[in-house]
C-alpha cells in the first residue's frame, strides 16, 4: 500500500510540475531529509492532493487560502504557480487572497498580494 500511495502521489506531483520539476522537488525534499520526500509524496502528494472530491485547481486554491492566513510566503508562491498550471486564472487567485482579508487579516493579505504579484510579474501572467 504505502509504495502505491508514493507512486501515485510522484504521478501527480509530474502532472504538477512535470518530470523534471518532480526531479528537483524530490531531490531538494531528500536533501532536507529522505523521510521528509517520501512523507510529501505518501500523505500530502498521494493521500490528499489525489483524493476525490475536489479536482486539482481547487484544492490548490484552498492550500492558498491557508497559507495565506499562515504568512507562509514561500511556500505560497509555489503554490500560487502550482494552481496557475493547473489551471487558476490570476483573477481567481487574487479574490483567494482578498477573501482572507476577513479570516487572517489585512497584513497577511497585503503580504499575500505583494507574493502573488511578484509570482505573476515573474510568469508573466495577465491580469485575467
Amino acid at each position: 500500500m504505502s509504495e502505491d500511495r508514493y507512486e501515485s502521489g510522484l504521478a501527480l506531483m509530474r502532472e504538477m510540475v512535470g518530470t523534471e520539476g518532480t526531479e528537483a522537488v524530490v531531490e531538494k525534499f531528500r536533501d532536507l531529509h529522505p523521510d521528509f520526500e517520501r512523507f510529501v509524496m505518501e500523505f500530502v502528494m498521494g493521500d490528499l492532493y489525489a483524493r476525490d472530491g475536489l479536482d486539482l485547481k481547487t484544492r490548490l486554491l484552498c492550500t492558498i487560502a491557508a497559507l495565506t492566513v499562515l504568512g507562509r510566503q514561500d511556500q505560497l508562491g509555489v503554490h500560487i504557480s502550482r494552481a496557475v498550471g493547473a489551471g487558476a486564472s490570476r483573477q481567481e487567485v487574487e479574490e483567494v487572497l482578498l477573501q482572507m482579508c476577513a479570516f487572517g487579516g489585512f497584513p497577511a493579505t497585503w503580504d499575500a498580494l505583494v507574493t502573488s504579484k511578484e509570482v505573476f510579474d515573474r510568469d508573466g501572467a495577465d491580469k485575467g
